[in-house]
């Protein structure tokens, strides 16, 4: 099944949707999050599309109309999700897991990024690698430009790594004392350039998100993650971002899987820079044009001068 507000071809797509159902990375006892991106379509299809005298309506956002192009690649294997995102590098691409190491896949693909990472765990074990908690550990991004929103568990050696790599991070706690405004204005301070959005949805208190493979009490409430990322879809330059951990075989009347379709249409509605990646794009293709032909007019002035 496909994503149903996929409504544009392949080359004219602005988001491309690629789902990861792979678990590999996950050492926790809760397995099943393999099968969240297809739980998200499902649930998408089943909640937001109505029929009425014959036609057929989606439901929108309350932040305004879905009308961007996207396009629902499928399923990919993990091994391979670096390479579909190269690939797309002039799109937006949305990565739905599966456990969170595919993340750590994902960057692989994009260069000179930070990251905004929601978890209710830190993920920055360095004594081990490949897995769902080593992801920072194992990327190559600034970190000291990367900040984590939501943190609730850390281990101690991970508290040793958040100080070590100067990684920001602002802990459940934090946004209730701190607020929301000041939540984003340490975001603005902190992060720079292109960026990319990570989401566990494990960030999310179990009451409202049950259904994930490591959930932790006292986590954020739906409407304080969308007040954050709204400002951050549309004022930062995001180029890709993921929803990764959702379980459905622990998740409790599809609440999570509603909730993340929710997360996920949000996203892409406020998410305001992917034509601009476009012309950026664009802009390299030609410099390295320009390169080349320089390189191929010093070559043949050297070759002119040798006859001579």
């Amino acid at each position: 099944m496909k994503f149903v507000y996929a409504n544009s071809p392949q080359q004219e797509a602005d988001f491309i949707i690629i789902g990861v159902a792979d678990e590999s990375g996950s050492h926790s006892s809760r397995s099943g999050s393999k099968k969240g991106a297809d739980a998200i379509r499902k649930v998408a299809h089943e909640r937001c599309v109505f029929k009425r005298k014959g036609r057929f309506s989606l439901a929108q956002v309350s932040s305004g109309r879905i009308d961007k192009k996207i396009y629902d690649y499928g399923n990919v294997d993990k091994k391979k999700i670096s390479k579909v995102v190269e690939v797309f590098k002039d799109k937006t691409p949305i990565i739905l897991g599966g456990d969170h190491s595919i993340t750590a896949e994902v960057l692989k693909g994009m260069k000179d990024v930070t990251v905004i990472y929601f978890d209710a765990h830190p993920d920055i074990v360095s004594s081990m690698h490949g897995y769902y908690g080593s992801v920072l550990s194992d990327v190559e991004v600034d970190l000291g430009h990367s900040i984590e929103i939501g943190i609730r568990e850390p281990e101690i050696e991970e508290l040793k790594n958040i100080k070590k790599k100067r990684l920001e991070i602002v802990t459940a706690e934090e946004i209730y004392e701190l607020g929301l405004e000041k939540v984003w204005e340490k975001i603005k301070r902190k992060v720079k350039g292109r960026v990319y959005v990570s989401v566990d949805l494990d960030v999310f208190d179990p009451s409202i998100a049950p259904g994930v493979s490591a959930p932790v009490p006292g986590g954020l409430n739906f409407n304080q993650v969308l007040y954050l990322m709204k400002r951050i879809m549309k004022k930062l330059d995001v180029v890709g971002f993921d929803i990764m951990e959702l379980n459905p075989r622990y998740d409790q009347d599809e609440r999570t899987a509603h909730l993340a379709v929710k997360l996920l249409l949000e996203m892409i509605v406020n998410c305001e820079h992917p034509n601009k990646r476009k012309l950026v794009v664009k802009a390299e293709k030609v410099k390295e044009e320009i390169k080349e032909s320089k390189k191929k007019d010093k070559k043949k002035d050297k070759d002119q001068k040798t006859l001579i």
